[in-house]
């Protein structure tokens, strides 16, 4: 408030009873009143009843030489800054998510060439077979080609899946 002193006493006795008279009103208004959100109309009523009504061309509280004209201008000036500056943080955020976006197809496109050239590189060396349910195959034979070719598939593709979260926890 700028009628009181630093310590908080006022610098007029009229201010300190407008202040006390209001106080007053706008408890006793909000106490007969049930509804909580309208204590900003009952506080602008009173203010009105205490302060007089508005008159035309000036603006109450602001000073001498104020007037609407130039409230609303600044409203709107500040309006459009924040409303500026978001449009361009929710652009840059868009690219941001865009180029992320690219970024992981890239990625991925290129592990899946990996792991499709280690599987044509395996295929070479060791054609993939049908595995059948012989003895060696039970008894875990580490010479079995099928096994080989198998663990070393599921070693990759083990990687590729531990990738692929880490990327979507990221």
């Amino acid at each position: 408030m700028t009628h009181t002193h630093r310590d908080g006493s006022f610098v007029r006795e009229e201010s300190r009873d407008i202040v006390d008279r209001a106080t007053s009103l706008i408890s006793e208004r909000i106490g007969e009143s049930s509804s909580i959100g309208n204590t900003r109309g009952v506080e602008a009523q009173v203010f009105t009843e205490l302060m007089g009504s508005e008159r035309y061309g000036r603006v109450r509280g602001y000073g001498v030489g104020v007037t609407p004209t130039q409230l609303s201008a600044v409203g709107r000036y500040t309006q459009d800054v924040r409303q500026s500056s978001s449009t361009a943080e929710v652009n840059d955020l868009k690219a941001e998510i865009k180029e992320l976006k690219q970024s992981h197809q890239t990625e991925m496109q290129s592990l899946r060439a990996q792991i499709n050239q280690i599987t044509s590189l395996l295929h070479q060396f060791v054609p993939p077979q049908v595995p059948d349910s012989s003895s060696a195959r039970r008894d875990g034979d580490a010479s079995d080609p099928w096994s080989i070719y198998f663990g070393v598939y599921m070693y990759f593709f083990m990687l590729f899946e531990v990738h692929c979260k880490r990327k979507l926890i990221v």
